[in-house]
């Protein structure tokens, strides 16, 4: 019932205000077209081909998962909901540490073009990776460790008899997934075109707001504000380390068959980006 209000609200917003969500949706293109595709789809198309091709191999499988640790949300949960098997994390701790923003995204949107300073993106890059590990440390520790491993998952393709090649199933299940990932940011790109407009929310709250829906949207907010790196830079750390929920609606996707939780997930990554943000503001208070 919640859900049908927020979206006859949403739908009425976009009949009165057109321009505001047009704005929006092309926002949510940009960033597919420009940022998410590129950086994504070849990592997307060699860790579903080392899935096809893995089948016992833990070896296949661990080279899976690091490139998903280095190819940004929502990847990392995708390989890990798939190709998991157990070792020094649990697969709750281990979804936390591998879904992260990739190092291209850092060092080059976030730190150079938005920013000026790649060093910046570097620093930050660190400090949510360090989160990210501090937070599976303690899960692992404090969780049991006969919870269920994700169950693995194949290609939808692979489940009936089929005549597709491997190559057209590899390329089938890497369509359907940029598909999803950008149709998720398109929504989220709207709806905060509609949250940066609001008037009585100072500069700042409505960045924030924005965070909490799409992180590119509010790091482009953020990072014109004359604002002391004390503050800015941190706040920014603690927004990409914790996704949004476009981010979050992306990774639940891609763990939607598997026995992992988006729920502990959320509080994992809400912990995960307070560790990140706090030490981003000793980088810059006590080390740098």
């Amino acid at each position: 019932m919640i859900l049908m209000l927020i979206c006859l609200f949403f739908f009425f917003l976009c009949l009165l205000f057109p321009e505001i969500s047009g704005e929006g949706v092309r926002r949510g293109l940009s960033l597919s077209f420009t940022q998410v595709i590129p950086s994504l789809y070849p990592f997307i198309l060699l860790t579903t081909l080392f899935k096809a091709l893995s089948h016992d191999s833990r070896y296949a499988r661990r080279l899976s998962l690091f490139a998903g640790f280095l190819s940004g949300y929502p990847l990392g949960a995708k390989v890990v909901a798939e190709q998991y098997d157990g070792g020094l994390f649990t697969p709750r701790a281990m979804l936390v540490i591998c879904n992260n923003p990739s190092p291209a995204y850092m060092l080059s949107f976030v730190g150079l073009e938005s920013l000026g300073r790649p060093v910046y993106g570097l620093q930050m890059y660190a400090a949510i990776l360090t989160g990210n590990l501090l937070t599976g440390i303690l899960i692992s520790c404090f969780s049991s460790r006969k919870q269920s491993r994700p169950a693995p998952t194949v290609l939808r393709a692979q489940s009936a008899p089929s005549k597709m090649s491997l190559t057209d199933r590899v390329f089938q299940d890497t369509f359907e997934t940029i598909v999803r990932i950008c149709g998720y940011i398109l929504a989220a790109a709207a709806a905060a075109a509609f949250i940066r407009r609001i008037p009585i929310f100072p500069p700042l709250i409505r960045a924030v707001l924005t965070g909490c829906l799409e992180m590119t949207a509010a790091v482009e907010f953020l990072a014109p504000m004359d604002l002391p790196p004390a503050l800015k830079l941190p706040l920014i750390t603690g927004i990409i380390s914790f996704g949004g929920l476009s981010v979050f609606a992306q990774t639940r996707s891609m763990i939607v068959h598997s026995h992992l939780s988006i729920k502990k997930y959320m509080t994992d990554k809400a912990i995960a980006s307070a560790i990140a943000s706090s030490i981003m503001y000793m980088l810059l208070h006590y080390i740098i």
